[in-house]
């Protein structure tokens, strides 16, 4: 009889044994381990608790990548290991939770993974690395998602991180658009964009985040890259102002190509290569930015010429717009650059001087070409 349940059990655990092997390897290949070092164990760690944040663990955890996912909120830990959404933020994305496990304990999160991927708004990054020993992050890969300049001195989040937590460039990676984090969670085709001096980096990312809805595009140009996606974040709140205004088509045609112009002449201003600003990384993000009804930045610009204030605009929207501090800090970064923008000056007027939308608006129909 001993023996008989012996037996059984042994059944029961080859049966459960292979049903997990089937439920790993079901719609897509495992991604456990490394292409070059099938021995190694690849895991991350996500910071932040926002719509990005969420869309990315949806494709990390697609993917069965083991994700450590620090979230602020005890009660958002509480909903995605009970019922595996983030409450908040995409909440209608199901995420899968055997290979998730959340925590509110930041550095507990850090150190269970050696690639780290900040998803936090760029105002709140400073507070984020407070107090963290750069020590700590010996040896690992740093991923930003974020659109805003950071601190008095208008750093690129990439470059602020390579400062603070004395990470060398060629171990940070830029994850830049065109993509919405809505669009990801209807699983819509989607482009990503890994930005690395170093392609050796992005080459080993890039399996992280390949589905079949998603092309992931490789990107030498992280600081041009950081610039382009905060400045397109600003034409998104002119856009929005602009159709608020009742502006038409012909006019948002004009602002859009000028916008691109502007684009241009600040990637020019930073350090780097020759940049194709007709690739989806630079003109892409900026075009779906400034159309598209998914734009956060564009649906706080058209809050403005209604009447609300900025700060009212930011409640009213329930979700950070990257683009309302990015004014203010690429103003500045264009003023210690001799950069004659207008689209950002104008923004900047409306947003931080008080400056009436609709004379703003008046001298850009004569000043835009």
């Amino acid at each position: 009889m001993k023996s008989t349940f012996s037996n059984i059990c042994l059944l029961v655990y080859f049966y459960l044994t292979l049903l997990l092997i089937n439920y790993l390897s079901a719609g897509s290949k495992p991604i456990f381990y490394s292409a070059k070092n099938p021995q190694r164990l690849i895991e991350v760690s996500v910071v932040g608790g926002g719509s990005w944040a969420t869309a990315l663990v949806k494709i990390l955890t697609e993917n069965k990548i083991p994700t450590y996912w620090y979230l602020p909120r005890k009660e958002q830990v509480r909903h995605v290991m009970e019922h595996g959404s983030n409450p908040r933020y995409l909440p209608e994305v199901k995420l899968d939770p055997m290979f998730i496990f959340p925590s509110d304990n930041l550095k507990q999160v850090l150190s269970r993974a050696k690639n780290i991927i900040f998803a936090v708004p760029s105002e709140a990054l400073q507070l984020v690395c407070n107090g963290l020993d750069p020590s700590f992050f010996k040896g690992k890969i740093v991923l930003s998602t974020m659109k805003g300049t950071v601190g008095k001195n208008n750093e690129v989040p990439s470059s602020y991180l390579s400062r603070t937590l004395k990470i060398t460039m060629d171990s940070i990676v830029s994850i830049a658009g065109p993509c919405y984090s809505e669009e990801i969670a209807e699983s819509k085709p989607t482009y990503l964009s890994l930005s690395c001096v170093n392609q050796d980096t992005v080459d080993k990312l890039s399996i992280l985040f390949r589905r079949p809805y998603i092309q992931v595009r490789s990107n030498s140009d992280p600081i041009g890259v950081g610039y382009a996606s905060i400045y397109k974040n600003v034409v998104g709140i002119a856009s929005g102002m602009a159709k608020s205004l009742g502006y038409g088509d012909n006019f948002m045609a004009v602002l859009i190509s000028n916008a691109l112009f502007e684009m241009q002449n600040i990637l020019e201003s930073t350090p780097g290569n020759q940049r194709e600003i007709l690739n989806s990384t630079y003109a892409g993000d900026l075009l779906v930015t400034g159309y598209s009804n998914n734009s956060r930045n564009r649906r706080f610009g058209e809050l403005i010429p209604q009447g609300h204030s900025a700060e009212a605009a930011v409640n009213k929207l329930g979700m950070v717009a990257e683009g309302y501090r990015a004014a203010q800090g690429l103003f500045g970064y264009a003023n210690e650059q001799g950069l004659n923008l207008p689209i950002l000056e104008s923004i900047y007027e409306i947003l931080y001087r008080n400056q009436s939308v609709e004379s703003k608006f008046k001298e850009l129909e004569e000043t835009l070409i």
